[in-house]
Formats: structure tokens, C-alpha cells, sequence
């Protein structure tokens, strides 16, 4: 995930992060409405409210309630709880065991209709939670309407959970220093979270968060043997509301690193218009988070993902199971032993869309996509193949790269000058001297510089990259723009690619700039220049250069990082290799006693232990731990081949 990592590179948070809440719409140009007290509903003619219940306190999360219940083999039904002026409609607290919850109604809460703290043998039945999150409270992770953290052996089964605004549906976490649902923290030592079924509910048309949501947020806690089953998700596809969009959808995630959910069965369940994906699976916390043994059986799901044309990217999916890349040098994130089963999937642009699982296994499913979208696609494993572009357009695949065409044989306004994979590798960008941007596959276009006046051609690109940030981190862009450079070393930025400074910004005078190449975070590139003068921006640091070392070249003709972005490589025509900060050398065409002239660019293994250099002939050279699968040397090309990048590496631009 690619799509995130993938290029769905934790994009279920990042759309959420964009499109939900106030703050989003705010960010959005959307207007953002708040109808307080008794003036505001007078305003729209309706009655006058009611006069506020009394809260009393729910327990230690810093929140109020207007109904606590606190001993065990408590039984509520058929009651109605108006909860305007408390932030919890009904809390379960620890002390209650064995509560029965049945055909209440729950309504004007600032947050959780229904809110269970570290309990056992709850069971809410045939009750109506709708109308609360009228008021979040900051602080709050996970504000559904029905929120369970650290609960064992509990049934919510046959409720109808609608309208709410804060954070979506039904909330399954466990609990602990991070408590999901309240803004103070929970128990020292985590609290884990299993034997939770939640079946045969209607969740439909709330704003702001997801529909059913299992995730685990403290290390040593955990959820597991969860059922989801018979559920109705129903959103309305591009409506947005003063309090976000309908986002729908079921997630089993762990969000955080070092935390684990095993064992979830997702069971014939019915999931229309999600925003997101209409089921997503990953494990999008970063290091050593860890999703197992999670069942998605007989669902039908249909015009899910509309969130992904919302955010400029239209390439919706019904079914995403993902394990995000964590920054280098840490644990890496796991989903394993995934069964897709039997699901009816219609209207979708990816049926299933896989990164970088393990075991995950998917026996007949019925999936009719979109024109031009994909049953099944698996993102290939980084390193094991490449991409080779023409000056003409033409684009050449090995291993297992794929072909999602070219502009050969087509009139271009300027020569082709580099591409770039999408995160997901189903796609790429190819970019003209002109500015001119053209897309394949999966590739979305965030804009371009064709028409516009340059005071130097262009000379290359880069993508945005993604990986799931270390705890304190700041978020990397989402692998959703990119940049373009000149020769001059102007920069020009589109989609999430932030601008970070150019050469004529800071009144450097050059015309010889011949690559751009980002940071593993985002946050910024380098730029490097024919005499292998080296340039950085943003967070991306100085490692060295030719210059600096009194080396004197004019025929540099490339940069790549390495994974950590702790040095680079530069590459000469000649296929001479020079390493900087942490970059280590593993030879040279000149050191083989192979005399060429016409290297035009240079791509690093996934783990920084090797790269590639790509010739014009279309020949390629593997050093290191860098395999070969193939090349076009010795083959006729109508053009000459100006650049490459290898599966699911940050490259050179």
C-alpha cells in the first residue's frame, strides 16, 4: 500500500486526516457550521431544546456521563438516554460485569453514545445510537458512537448506529497508557481486548470517522478473536457534511508500533460508498505492528474508496491488505495468514489490492472492476525489477516491473527526460524537457509545467515518497506529488510535494543541475550538478561532494540516497561511482575495466547494499546486491534510453 505503500502509502489516515472532522473542512475551503445552544436550533425553527441532564462523572477518563453504570448484572431496556451537555450517553465501567444494554436509545452526546471501559460480558442489543459526537472533546483518539477498550466476551449485535458526528460507528480496541476513547490515559499496564462479536448491525451515515473500526494502540495489550458479521455500512458516496464526509467502511489495523491483533473473522457484511476502502486490513503503525489470521469471507462490497477521486486520486479498491514500510533501520510492519474468500465485489477500480504480506491467500472471489482497473493486484517486492525509459517515450520493463504503456510513436512537444514509479508500482510518470507530466496505470496527474515559460528545461523528477513515521516523527507526505527540476536548479512542486527551496531562490547561478533525488521522509531533496556539486533542501543534509573533495568532473550525471538518507551516490557518464555520508561503494564500471561513455543514472537496492546503473543503449549493471533481470543492450531502440528506476526504491530523478 503502496497506493500506499505503498501508495495507499497509511493513506486510509491520511484521507481521514484531510477529509474528516472540522478541522479537515476547514483545510478543504468548506464551510464549517456550528449550531450551539438553544439560539442555534431556534434559528433553524426548530423546538427549543431540552433543558440540559445532569453529568456525573465517567470514571477516570476525564469525561462526563449522563448515565453511569457501574455494578454488575445491570440490565437497561428500553430507555431513552438524552445525553445534550454530557460527553458519554451510557458508560460501562470496569466494576460492571455481565451488563445487558437492550433496545435503548442514546442521543446528543458530545462523544460516545456508548462508552466500556475494561469490562466483561457486555451485551448491547437492538438499541438505537444516533445523534452523538455533537460536541468532540479534544484528546480523543478513537470517538465512535460505540466504543469498547479493553473489553472481553462482549455481543453488540442487531443495533442501528446512525447520524452520528464525531468519529464514525463501533470502535474494538484495547486499552492502556493510550486510552482510544477518552482523552486522559488508561491503565499503566495494557489492557488486551478478544472475544468480541459485533453482528448483524446497521451502521449508516456517519460522518467524521470510519464504520467499524478494530485497532490495538498499546504495545503489550493487543485484540483478538473479534467477528464481524451481517454488518450494513451504508455511506453516501461524495457527501460532505459541516462535520465531514460519510466515511464508512471496516478497518482492522494497528495503528501503532509494536502492537498486535490476531485472530478477526470479517463475515458477510454489506459495505456501500465507503470513502475509504470498503474493508482495509494493514498494519500501517510502522515498526514491528502486527496483524494476523484475519478472515474476510462472503462480503459484498460496491463504489467503495471514493475518497481516493476526493483527494485527486481516483483509484478506488474494495479490499486492501497492506503492511506499510517503517523508516530504515527499524522492525518492519507484518500482516500475515490473510484468507479472501468469496466476496462480491462490484464498481470498484482494484478488487483486492495486497503490499507486502505474507501467506495472505485468495480463493474465488466475484469482482467486476471499472474500465481499466485491476481484479487483483499485488504490489511487487522492492527490488526485483526495473523500469527503463526513451528520450522518445518508449518505456521498457524487467522483472517485475510492469508495463502500463508509453508515449513511443507519439509527437512529443519536448523529449522525454526521466520517469518515476508510483508507490504502489502500478504506474508511472514520465516527464518532458518541456515540464510536460504524462501518466500510466495508476499515476495521477498533480500538474505540470507544459506551456509555461522556463528559464531552463527541465532535467528530471521525483516522487514523494511514504513510509509510516517512528513514534514523534512528523508525518511524510503521502507519495501523492511530486517535483520537477531544472538545469538551472529551479523546483517545481505538485500535489503533496512541498517546496523547499531552489538554487535560483537562493541566488545560486547554474546551468548544469542534472538530478533531484528526495529525502526518505519527504521533507525534502538534494539537487547535484554536472561537476558533482551537491545541493540540499529541507531536512535533506550535506554529505559531501566532488568539488569539495577537489575531485574535477563535468559528467556527473546522477544522484540516488541511500535508504536511511544519511548519504548518496553519484554516478558519471563514464559509470564511475563516488559514496557519501553512509553510502558504500561496490564498484564501478571503470574499476571492472569497462569503458563506457553513456551511463545515464544509477538506482539502489531496497536495503542500500547495491544498486544499478543504467546505460542509453538500454544496458544495465548490477553491483552489490543488485540482481539482473534483464536489459535492452544489444537491442535496436528507436531512441536512447535517458533514465531508469527499480520496483519500489527511491531513485534518482
Amino acid at each position: 500500500m503502496s497506493r500506499t505503500p505503498t501508495r495507499r502509502t497509511r493513506r486510509t489516515q491520511r484521507v481521514l486526516a484531510r477529509l474528516a472532522g472540522v478541522g479537515g473542512l476547514a483545510a478543504l475551503g468548506l464551510p464549517v457550521v456550528t449550531l450551539a445552544g438553544v439560539g442555534g436550533a431556534l434559528a433553524l425553527g426548530q423546538a427549543p431544546a431540552q433543558a440540559a441532564v445532569t453529568c456525573v462523572q465517567a470514571g477516570t477518563t476525564g469525561l462526563s456521563a449522563a448515565k453511569v453504570v457501574s455494578a454488575s448484572t445491570t440490565t437497561l431496556t428500553g430507555t431513552t438516554v438524552t445525553a445534550k451537555g454530557c460527553d458519554v450517553g451510557i458508560y460501562v465501567a470496569p466494576t460492571a460485569k455481565n451488563v445487558t444494554i437492550k433496545g435503548v436509545t442514546v442521543t446528543g452526546a458530545n462523544d460516545h453514545g456508548i462508552f466500556a471501559e475494561d469490562t466483561s460480558g457486555l451485551m448491547i442489543e437492538t438499541s438505537t445510537v444516533t445523534g452523538n459526537g455533537v460536541r468532540p472533546t479534544p484528546g480523543i483518539f478513537d470517538n465512535k458512537a460505540i466504543e469498547l477498550v479493553g473489553v472481553t466476551k462482549a455481543t453488540i449485535t442487531k443495533n442501528t448506529v446512525t447520524y452520528n458526528t464525531a468519529d464514525g460507528g463501533i470502535g474494538v480496541q484495547d486499552n492502556g497508557p493510550l486510552d482510544s476513547g477518552a482523552p486522559k490515559p488508561g491503565p499503566t499496564t495494557p489492557v488486551a481486548t478478544n472475544d468480541i462479536t459485533v453482528s448483524d448491525n446497521n451502521v449508516s451515515h456517519n460522518t467524521g470517522g470510519c464504520g467499524i473500526v478494530v485497532a490495538a494502540h498499546n504495545p503489550g495489550g493487543g485484540v483478538s478473536n473479534v467477528t464481524l458479521d451481517g454488518n450494513t455500512i451504508a455511506s453516501t458516496p461524495f457527501k460532505m457534511t459541516p462535520t465531514g464526509p460519510e466515511i464508512g467502511g471496516i478497518v482492522v489495523d494497528a495503528p501503532i508500533p509494536h502492537t498486535s491483533i490476531n485472530d478477526v473473522s470479517v463475515t458477510d457484511n454489506t459495505i456501500t460508498g465507503s470513502l475509504i476502502a470498503g474493508i482495509a486490513v494493514y498494519a500501517g503503525g510502522g515498526p514491528a505492528a502486527s496483524v494476523s489470521s484475519v478472515r474476510l469471507t462472503a462480503n459484498t462490497l460496491s463504489a467503495d474508496g471514493w475518497g481516493e477521486q476526493a483527494a485527486g486520486r481516483p483509484r478506488p479498491e474494495a479490499i486492501m491488505v497492506a503492511a506499510y514500510p517503517s523508516p530504515p533501520g527499524t522492525p518492519p510492519a507484518t500482516v500475515t495468514g490473510t484468507v479472501i474468500t468469496g466476496n462480491a465485489i462490484t464498481n470498484e477500480y482494484y478488487g483486492l489490492w495486497l503490499a507486502y504480506t505474507t501467506g495472505t491467500t485468495s480463493s474465488p472471489n466475484s469482482i467486476t472492476t471499472v474500465s481499466g482497473g485491476i481484479p487483483v493486484y499485488d504490489v511487487p517486492l522492492p527490488g526485483t525489477g526495473y523500469w527503463l525509459a526513451a528520450r522518445d517515450g518508449g518505456v521498457f520493463t524487467e522483472g517485475s516491473a510492469g508495463f502500463y504503456g508509453s508515449m513511443a510513436g507519439t509527437s512529443l512537444s519536448a523529449p522525454i527526460v526521466g520517469m518515476y514509479p508510483t508507490i504502489d508500482q502500478a504506474g508511472y510518470w514520465l516527464v518532458g524537457a518541456d515540464g510536460g507530466v504524462f501518466t500510466f496505470g495508476d499515476a495521477n496527474f498533480f500538474g505540470s509545467m507544459a506551456g509555461k515559460h522556463l528559464n531552463a528545461p527541465v532535467v528530471g523528477m521525483a516522487r514523494t515518497p511514504f513510509y509510516a513515521p517512528a513514534p514523534g516523527e512528523t508525518p511524510s507526505p503521502g507519495a501523492e506529488g511530486y517535483w520537477l527540476v531544472g538545469a538551472d536548479g529551479g523546483v517545481f512542486s505538485f500535489g503533496d510535494a512541498a517546496y523547499y527551496g531552489s538554487l535560483p531562490g537562493i541566488g545560486v547561478h547554474v546551468s548544469d543541475i542534472v538530478g533531484i533525488a528526495p529525502t526518505p521522509d519527504g521533507h525534502g531533496y538534494w539537487l547535484v550538478g554536472r561537476d558533482g556539486g551537491v545541493f540540499g533542501f529541507g531536512d535533506a543534509r550535506f554529505f559531501g561532494s566532488l568539488p569539495a573533495m577537489g575531485v574535477h568532473v563535468s559528467d556527473i550525471v546522477g544522484i540516488a540516497p541511500t535508504p536511511d538518507g544519511h548519504g548518496y551516490w553519484l554516478v558519471g557518464r563514464d559509470g564511475g561511482v563516488f559514496g557519501f555520508g553512509d553510502a558504500a561503494y561496490y564498484g564501478s564500471l571503470p574499476a571492472m575495466g569497462v569503458h563506457v561513455s553513456d551511463i545515464v543514472g544509477i538506482a539502489p537496492t531496497p536495503d542500500g547494499h547495491g544498486y544499478w546503473l543504467v546505460g542509453a543503449d538500454g544496458g544495465v549493471f548490477s553491483f552489490g546486491d543488485a540482481r539482473f533481470f534483464g536489459s535492452m543492450g544489444g537491442t535496436h531502440l528507436d531512441a536512447p534510453v535517458v533514465g531508469g528506476a527499480a520496483v519500489g526504491v527511491i531513485g534518482a530523478g
